[in-house]
């Protein structure tokens, strides 16, 4: 039996050692990728901005939205309270860029049990755009990043586009593995997903979508209770026939100061989302953590060896994380590198954890992930 078991995860770590060339392939293609942005006016886009606090670098995050190189569109930025610290940042941009149309929406309605959702329906009664962007707060772009989002949106068949996710500014151990994780596992991993399965993984932090398709969809109050929205937004694209876009494009994810604590609840928050979602999809996910089957196979060899194939497959790792991360030209510095195996470990350990609990906190809400990620409310954890 334990022979069989050793084989076993020598098998796993085989598999995951392939799909981290794979991954490393796939990225190297897709990042190269490109093509001429069109010249002329384009339609009317809407950018959504639902806000809650200060993110981090909140100010220099909105500007870069004042800023975009395109002719026809508006900012409309959504808050529950006048009273969110958001509102003076956001009350001062629009005073210093008048120039561009942009409305402020303050409403605690709530039609749902998804906080974003919510925010995102009382701005969408304020939007006047053919296209909605879908775009969360703590994210930073440069100026041609609408045009390349619109340009994909026009290709025929297109129904929903994203950008590639790229995580900046860490100052704190835990936003390095953060970023570590956006810039070496989650950004490549949605083109794999794509490339060899067809799967339409959409990241929330930018989202293009035509006004005309949403409303088929039943609106975003079609989602009000589900917590992986942006996932179902496009598994419903999918369905009503159109294709999902990932664009090259670079939209940042600025994550400065983070406690572990922060990136313990996040990530356990997005593992019972993922579980809930797709079961058998979840599970060959684990073999996408060689560094953590690493360590389990030199646990059970028990001798050199299995420290030797543990220590060589983790330096292989960090090289793979460093070379992914520097395609999309990643922030990160050499040493930041270290942390992989800390952050692979934590990461394979809270793989487990969706399987013990489905309830989540989410912004101090507690709820239970059914089917779909569903949403139940939960009065706490306890």
């Amino acid at each position: 039996m334990f022979t069989v078991i050793v084989a076993f995860y020598v098998l796993a770590l085989t598999v995951s050692l392939l799909h981290l060339a794979t991954s490393a392939v796939i990225t190297t293609l897709r990042m190269k990728a490109g093509s001429d942005l069109f010249a002329g006016p384009g339609p009317k886009v809407s950018v959504l901005k639902p806000l809650k606090g200060l993110d981090d670098q909140l100010e220099e995050n909105l500007r870069s939205f004042f800023e975009l190189d395109y002719s026809h569109y508006e900012v409309i930025f959504g808050l529950n309270t006048r009273a969110d610290p958001a509102f003076d940042v956001v009350r001062k941009l629009t005073l210093e860029y008048a120039h561009i149309s942009a409305k402020i929406v303050i409403s605690d309605f709530e039609i749902g049990l998804n906080p974003k959702i919510n925010n995102l329906y009382n701005m969408d009664g304020q939007a006047t755009g053919e296209y909605l962007l879908i775009s969360d707060s703590n994210t930073r772009v440069q100026r041609n990043f609408l045009k390349q989002m619109v340009q994909e949106l026009r290709q025929p068949d297109v129904g929903l586009v994203t950008a590639t996710l790229r995580g900046v500014g860490a100052k704190q151990p835990a936003a390095v593995m953060e970023n570590l994780h956006i810039n070496a596992y989650i950004s490549p991993n949605v083109f794999v997903a794509h490339a060899l399965s067809g799967i339409p993984v959409v990241i929330g932090k930018s989202i293009l979508i035509p006004r005309h398709l949403l409303q088929q969809m039943g609106g975003f109050a079609a989602f009000k209770n589900y917590l992986a929205e942006d996932y179902l937004l496009g598994l419903r694209t999918k369905e009503l026939g159109y294709r999902v876009r990932t664009i090259p494009a670079l939209v940042d994810n600025v994550n400065v100061n983070w406690s572990f604590k922060h990136f313990l609840n996040r990530h356990t928050r997005w593992a019972k989302m993922r579980r809930s979602m797709h079961l058998h999809h979840y599970i060959i996910e684990s073999f996408s953590n060689p560094v953590a089957l690493s360590v389990i196979l030199a646990f059970l060899l028990h001798n050199a060896l299995g420290i030797e194939q543990a220590a060589a497959v983790t330096l292989l790792k960090m090289m793979h994380d460093r070379y992914v991360s520097g395609l999309v030209r990643s922030d990160l510095r050499w040493y930041h590198y270290l942390l992989v195996p800390l952050k692979d470990l934590l990461i394979g350990v809270l793989w487990f954890i969706p399987f013990l609990s489905y309830k989540v906190n989410w912004r101090n809400n507690y709820f239970r992930i059914g089917r779909e990620s569903l949403l139940q409310p939960q009065p706490s954890f306890k």
